[in-house]
Formats: C-alpha cells, sequence, structure tokens
C-alpha cells in the first residue's frame, strides 16, 4: 500500500514537472512572440531618438557658429569704435592746429599791418645824408660781437632813440680778403645781422634800419697785413638823417 502511494506520488510529481514544463515553453513562446511584435516600433523609437540627436547636435553646431560669428563681429565693433575715436582725436589735433596757426596768421597780420603803419609814416622822397657812422671789429672767420663793439653800438642806439623820425641806420659788414667770394660775402652779411639784431634789442625800429654785407669789397687797410686784414673785418654804422627834418640831441 505505501509502495502503490510513492508511485503515485512520484507520477504526480512528473506529470507536474511536465505541466510546469510545457507552461514555461508556452510562456516564452508567447513573450518571443510579443517581443517580435514590438521590433519595428522599438527600431522606429531608437531611429527617432538617433534623428533627434543629431538635429539636436546640428542646431548646437550651428549655435556655436553663431556665437563665434557674434564673437568676431563684436570685436570687428570694438576695433571700429577704436578707429572712429583715433579719427575724431585726430580730427580734434588738427582743428586745434589749425586754430593755432589761423592765430599765428593773424598775429603777423596784426605784426604786418603795424609795420606798414609804421613805414608809411617815412618819407621816401626826403633826402638823407650821413650825419655819424661807427665801425665794429670782427675777430677772424665770426660774426659774434665783442665787449667793445658791444659798447659802440649801445651809444648808437642811444642817439638814435633821441630821434623819433626822419632817420635811417644803413649797415654795411666787410670782410678781409682771405677766403672765397662767396665765403666772404656769407660772411660779411652775418656779420651785419648780428649788429642788427643787437640794435634792434636796443630798440631801435626794425623798418629803419637796411643792411646789405659786401664781402672783402671796399677795404679800409692794407689786407698784406694782419693789422690790415683785422681793420677789414668789420661792419660799417651809418646814421642818415632826413635834410628835412634836422633835430639836435
Amino acid at each position: 500500500m505505501v509502495s502503490a502511494n510513492r508511485r503515485f506520488a512520484v507520477v504526480g510529481i512528473v506529470v507536474l514537472a511536465g505541466i510546469m514544463v510545457l507552461s514555461g515553453c508556452a510562456s516564452r513562446k508567447y513573450v518571443r512572440l510579443q517581443t517580435q511584435s514590438l521590433e519595428p516600433a522599438i527600431q522606429e523609437a531608437a531611429n527617432g531618438v538617433k534623428e533627434n540627436a543629431e538635429r539636436i547636435d546640428a542646431v548646437d553646431r550651428r549655435a556655436q557658429q553663431g556665437i563665434t560669428a557674434a564673437g568676431a563681429a563684436d570685436q570687428k565693433a570694438t576695433a571700429a569704435q577704436k578707429t572712429a575715436d583715433g579719427a575724431t582725436t585726430a580730427a580734434q589735433a588738427a582743428d586745434r592746429k589749425a586754430d593755432t596757426a589761423n592765430q599765428g596768421v593773424q598775429t603777423a597780420n596784426n605784426r604786418i599791418n603795424t609795420l606798414e603803419t609804421r613805414v608809411n609814416s617815412i618819407n621816401f622822397n626826403d633826402t638823407y645824408t650821413e650825419s655819424e657812422k661807427q665801425a665794429v671789429i670782427f675777430t677772424v672767420n665770426s660774426a659774434n660781437l665783442n665787449d667793445q663793439a658791444k659798447s659802440t653800438l649801445d651809444r648808437l642806439a642811444n642817439t638814435s632813440s633821441g630821434l623819433k623820425t626822419g632817420y635811417m641806420l644803413e649797415i654795411q659788414g666787410f670782410t678781409d680778403s682771405t677766403g672765397s667770394e662767396q665765403y666772404n660775402v656769407g660772411l660779411s652779411q652775418r656779420r651785419a645781422q648780428s649788429v642788427e639784431r643787437y640794435l634792434v634789442s636796443k630798440g631801435v625800429p626794425l623798418y629803419r634800419i637796411s643792411i646789405v654785407g659786401l664781402g672783402e669789397d671796399n677795404p679800409v687797410a692794407d689786407n698784406k697785413t694782419s693789422q690790415g686784414r683785422s681793420q677789414n673785418r668789420r661792419v660799417e654804422v651809418k646814421l642818415l638823417r632826413s635834410t628835412g627834418n634836422r633835430q639836435t640831441n
């Protein structure tokens, strides 16, 4: 009896196991069939995800390109602004220079007008005669005034200051015979200009002065001796007074 029961139990277990095996096979087949039916949808979803990712990448690249282009445009705009600022500064500087130049022109015109007024006051129809002559001596190849020359010119300037009208100062520069003619003419002119500058600094009006450099012309001594050449290195200043306007000092 016990043996029979055992056999039935074993048979039951086997049957149950078979049912479970058959049931498991059926479940796997069902899952496989269901999965196969979903594969197109899954593939389509995967493709959609891939396309969306590619679109996002493309949009991101365009965005990066836009950012880069915007940065380059900003740099160009900054450079253009700097250029414009530089041009504005240059224009302002040019305006200031133009204003300064205009002021200089106006000042020069005022001086010219003043000089013309003074020159017009001179009667060039007057006859001038020499009333005084002074000579100043220079060292070799020099146009510099020494103390003795300045003292002589001071006396002449004082005499001129007492004459308000009717006079002129004639300045003639000379050299000795050494050196070329061209060099001597230039040196004699520089010597005459030194005397002119000094007299003007002492109050003698510039428009009452005439100068000329004559080089080695009109020597007053023999150029064959050192003493003679020394005397020829000179500037002569003549005070000319109008015969129609004689004044006493």
